[in-house]
């Protein structure tokens, strides 16, 4: 069974591989779904060059990352303050064993190999 360390890291290397989400797929390729909820969009990208798909696929994914990097941090301050607790396979995953599962999660994201 793995240490509560791997799966901590597990966990965040999870977040990390599912940063960039189908959003960017869907900017950068053939549009979103085809209904009709989605035609202004896809009439959107479509008035749109390769480069300027580019620059909104980008701000897709930081607002993504935003997204969780703004969860780890409310989940890390429930943790600090309310008592959260984040476990699998029984046991409770550390939040804080290097700095917070917010920074780490950033670190992961740019590229950071995880600390000793």
């Amino acid at each position: 069974m793995a240490n509560v360390l791997e799966l901590y890291k597990s966990f965040i290397d999870g977040l990390v591989s599912i940063k960039d989400g189908v959003l960017v797929k869907w900017i950068l390729e053939k549009g979103y779904p085809d209904t009709a909820e989605n035609k202004d969009i896809n009439e959107l990208l479509s008035s749109l060059s390769e480069d300027q798909k580019k620059v909104l696929a980008k701000l897709a994914t930081q607002a993504r990352i935003g997204g969780i990097h703004d969860t780890l941090a409310y989940m890390n301050e429930k943790m600090d303050m309310d008592g959260l607790v984040l476990s699998q396979d029984g046991m409770q995953l550390p939040y804080d064993a290097f700095d917070s599962m917010y920074y780490d999660f950033i670190s992961r994201c740019e590229g950071d190999e995880w600390p000793e």
